[in-house]
């Protein structure tokens, strides 16, 4: 039961050092119909991310265990004062994206991911949190590192492809050469593919990159379709589904009932009062504000 626990103490240490007056847990919901339908390939072959990394443990996990776990922790977190999305046929990315560019757009957010496509988020109200860096990274972090801004974070990543969902980008490129030959990415201007496009065609002699740049256009939009978050691929019923759900949320604590969850699972060394200490900061009048920030 490593990755149960080590999930609990990570969002027990986030929560701490953040102080939030709301969380949301976004589960997968089996992967997008859409874009699976858009590149059948896509996520072809990709390994569940072990639940035990959260333990910093090397503990072997079978299909079996992983999915006991999730199941576990999904009840688990139902004692906890933080709201579970979960759609099915859809991603917790595009849940996450929904949230963050509709419903609470006008509100300050961090996302806690180690996933790039996070970055493209980023804004004067939306931060990260890295879980490999364990630190609050800012839109302005992510150009340092990048030189890339991150409403054209997406773009980018079009190109250069993304080999941990199978999406082949345009071989010998990455965010490095991406940023250097196309410098306008880390301009405030959110740029276009067809700006892109022309760009690279009208420096051709300049360099074979700008040539496989513009051989592989129509690579670039089909990625572009598969990288790019707003929350356009879910349906209307699935918008309906989480709308629901943060709508009706009340956030409440049950420590009788997670104690007896972490009994069950044969669990005794875990500090259920300290954990719900770090959880004081949670609002605990149900949140009323999903109609004014609904996009």
């Amino acid at each position: 039961m490593g990755g149960c626990v080590g999930f609990l103490k990570t969002l027990k240490r986030i929560v701490t050092e953040i102080q939030p007056k709301f969380v949301v847990v976004a589960w997968e919901g089996g992967g997008s119909s859409r874009r699976r339908s858009i590149y059948p390939d896509y996520k072809l072959g990709r390994r569940p991310e072990k639940l035990n990394r959260f333990y910093g443990d090397d503990i072997p996990e079978s299909e079996e265990n992983r999915k006991h776990q999730m199941l576990s922790l999904l009840d688990m977190l139902k004692s906890v004062p933080v709201c579970q999305v979960y759609v099915p046929d859809c991603e917790g990315d595009d849940i996450i994206a929904f949230l963050c560019k509709g419903y609470f757009r006008q509100a300050e957010k961090i996302i806690v991911s180690s996933d790039k496509d996070m970055y493209q988020l980023l804004n004067e109200k939306t931060k990260i949190y890295s879980l490999h860096k364990k630190l609050v990274l800012s839109k302005d972090d992510i150009f340092d590192e990048f030189r890339i801004k991150t409403h054209n974070f997406a773009m980018a990543k079009s190109i250069c492809g993304d080999p941990g969902d199978n999406i082949p980008g345009i071989k010998g490129l990455g965010f490095k050469t991406v940023s250097k030959k196309i410098p306008f990415l880390g301009g405030d201007s959110e740029v276009l593919i067809d700006e892109v496009i022309s760009f690279c065609h009208s420096r051709m002699p300049e360099s074979s990159i700008y040539k496989r740049i513009v051989e592989n256009e129509s690579v670039i939009r089909r990625n572009w379709k598969l990288i790019y978050l707003d929350g356009s691929m879910l349906s209307a019923t699935q918008i309906s589904k989480v709308q629901h759900v943060i709508d009706t949320f009340a956030p409440h604590t049950n420590r009788i009932a997670l104690i007896k969850s972490l009994v069950k699972e044969g669990i005794g060394d875990f500090n259920v009062e300290d954990f719900f200490y770090a959880f004081r900061c949670i609002d605990h009048a149900p949140y009323a504000g999903g109609e004014q920030n609904a996009g």
